[in-house]
């Protein structure tokens, strides 16, 4: 099926988006600009890796529907079977995309406790699902499309043309991740990370993942920190740790503490030399100390930096944003 011209412009934009909207309103633009091409009344876009655990509001946004809407269906038992049992199936058809009534039998629907006890009381007659996974990190996006009118159902060519749309979305929403590690630092030193907030990343940092390794906060593939709260912060003696959740998109910023004062002022010259590329003899050359009084002070240092070799030191340094530090 051919994609409309309206559709190509969709796309176009949403990429646009990705560089210019923060990552907090990144998925409330995308459905604003959705709305005006589908028509839709409401949707959801959840982003997590846990399949097997329902789900609730922190990990979603949510388009034109209440507060505590995600939570609704828990209270009703047979609705949160009939929500996983869909999921399910959406599952077996990644990527494609499907109306409520490609998965449910009419008469079984319509009579079901999900749509009588569920959609009904928030008008979602008729609903597009788009179910995608990234098979290298597991992230499973969920994007619905909702309308309110009983009397107008999704077409075949809308649902080709979400089919068409939702991949350039979920690259676009990876672009806006990307693209705001680079912005807007609230600190440039700290390195960044995105997560659901079960802990599994979704998009890091390499210099993230250094650090994670380093202070041990990486357990069986997901990170140590607790994330449930809407933002937090943890710090130690070696780092901190800050996230806050945009609608089951944790964004976390993880630094060193400033360790660099507790050099004293010889061992900050003997750091400042080596980032200047000086051998161990050089450093001692310059410094007018013998060989191994530098090779002493390196050892100190690289206790001090958590760091093994001159080469991790040097990056640590870099890392820091030594050279300003160390020359001023």
């Amino acid at each position: 099926m051919m994609i409309s011209t309206q559709a190509n412009q969709l796309v176009t934009q949403l990429y646009r988006e990705a560089y210019a909207t923060p990552i907090a309103e990144f998925k409330q633009r995308c459905f604003e600009l959705m709305a005006e091409t589908f028509a839709i009344d409401s949707g959801t876009w959840i982003t997590r890796c846990e399949r097997e655990i329902p789900f609730y509001t922190q990990d979603s946004f949510t388009y034109q529907l209440p507060d505590g809407f995600m939570e609704h269906y828990h209270q009703l038992s047979t609705v949160s079977d009939q929500v996983h049992q869909v999921f399910g199936v959406m599952l077996g058809n990644l990527g494609k995309t499907l109306d409520i009534l490609d998965v449910v039998p009419e008469d079984e629907w319509f009579g079901s406790d999900m749509y009588k006890l569920y959609c009904e009381e928030f008008d979602l007659h008729h609903s597009l699902m788009t179910v995608t996974a990234n098979p290298l990190n597991q992230a499973v996006n969920v994007v619905t499309f909702a309308r309110n009118n009983p009397e107008r159902p999704f077409t075949q060519e809308e649902k080709a043309t979400k089919e068409f749309v939702v991949p350039n979305l979920i690259e676009a929403m990876r672009v806006n991740v990307l693209n705001s590690f680079h912005i807007n630092r609230s600190d440039p030193s700290a390195y960044r990370a995105v997560s659901d907030r079960y802990g599994n990343l979704i998009e890091a940092e390499e210099g993230f993942m250094q650090l994670i390794n380093r202070f041990g906060l990486l357990q069986e593939n997901k990170l140590v920190p607790n994330l449930d709260a809407d933002k937090g912060n943890q710090i130690t003696d070696d780092y901190q740790f800050s996230y806050q959740n945009h609608d089951g998109l944790v964004f976390i910023e993880l630094q060193t503490a400033p360790v660099l004062q507790s050099l004293g002022k010889r061992k900050l010259e003997i750091c400042r030399y080596l980032l200047e590329g000086m051998s161990n003899k050089e450093i001692a050359r310059q410094m007018d100390l013998s060989p191994n009084t530098v090779n002493n002070h390196l050892k100190e240092i690289f206790r001090v930096l958590h760091v093994s070799s001159r080469h991790e030191a040097m990056s640590y340094l870099v890392r820091q944003q030594g050279l300003n530090e160390l020359s001023s």
